[in-house]
């Protein structure tokens, strides 16, 4: 049969058209995202820049399993009380930042968090833990690739503006600003995060960042659009391969296809090949994890018991002949 030139360019024009359409959508899924909630812009964008102090967090490596954030933080006050600087400031009055996390390293002489006038204040790095305060569901890695943390990053900035020169702290005069977190760079691979404001017990987030004392911020973070569709394209890889494999079963057990040796074949590859493919999920998801239950584990089952009852066809049928 004969096809006509008509039917090989829509065949060409059709195909083209999904192909686009997959670059298309594939390219407005959410790769990473990196961005500060609405309510928590506006608050920021309220205040001039010389009445708030920049946190700028980089954030550089999430465990889905002890659920613990590995950050980078650059604090950038305004210039009354430090000089700008290319990857660090020096600051001109002295400077008290506590930050609370599990681990913490300030990067100055002590590791106290305390800058003399003139010192450089550099980045500080952090370790994290999640207290999902933000996230009441979904908050276990076992839910992969819909799991959901939320980091509290809290504490505290002053400069100490007068009382400096003597030996008493009576006259010691500490100045503190709203302070926001901001995002730095790009997002962590897989990983899609938003900073929101957060608020103490008995007051509002606008008071809780006007009044500037304490900072209180939450990093909500979750795999990306990107990865939930690619998990879902290899889950539809895997159930297919298990019900492929019972699919040639049924066929040989009915006497609609002969039990060779090149069906076997076929379903010990599609098995190993399930295996190799589980260890390159995106996101290093570990054993045991929801997708685990109800995909990969139900389809290697498929595909094992589908070998196994074709081999004992094989070797127990002499001759087969279709009915």
């Amino acid at each position: 049969m004969r096809i006509s030139p008509s039917k090989k360019s829509l065949f060409w024009i059709v195909s083209g058209a999904i192909f686009l359409s997959l670059v298309t959508f594939l390219n407005a899924l959410d790769s990473g995202s990196y961005k500060l909630d609405p309510k928590s812009a506006r608050l920021w964008s309220q205040t001039s820049d010389g009445e708030k102090i920049g946190i700028f967090v980089q954030l550089l490596e999430f465990n889905s399993s002890s659920q613990t954030l590995k950050a980078r933080i650059w604090v950038t006050p305004p210039e009354k009380y430090a000089y700008s600087l290319d990857s660090s400031v020096q600051v001109k009055y002295d400077t008290a930042i506590d930050i609370s996390a599990s681990t913490i390293d300030y990067n100055d002489e002590s590791n106290l968090g305390y800058w003399a006038g003139d010192q450089y204040l550099r980045a500080i790095d952090v370790e994290l833990d999640a207290d999902n305060s933000q996230v009441k569901s979904l908050s276990n890695d076992k839910w992969f690739p819909f799991d959901r943390y939320s980091i509290a990053l809290t504490g505290q900035i002053r400069f100490l503006v007068e009382g400096g020169n003597t030996d008493t702290v009576k006259d010691d005069v500490w100045e503190s600003l709203p302070i926001g977190i901001q995002p730095y760079t790009a997002s962590l691979s897989g990983w899609s995060a938003v900073y929101k404001l957060d608020s103490f017990a008995g007051e509002t987030v606008e008071s809780s960042f006007k009044d500037g004392q304490y900072f209180t911020s939450d990093i909500i973070i979750e795999r990306t659009s990107l990865n939930k569709i690619l998990l879902l394209l290899l889950g539809l890889i895997f159930l297919s391969g298990g019900f492929s494999m019972l699919m040639l079963f049924r066929s040989i057990l009915l006497a609609h296809r002969p039990p060779t040796l090149s069906g076997l074949i076929w379903a010990g590859s599609t098995a190993f090949t399930m295996i190799s493919t589980r260890t390159i999920i995106p996101g290093d998801p570990r054993i045991g994890v929801k997708f685990d239950l109800f995909i990969f584990y139900p389809s290697l089952v498929m595909c094992f018991l589908s070998a196994g009852l074709m081999f004992v066809t094989w070797i127990s049928k002499e001759t087969w002949s279709a009915e």
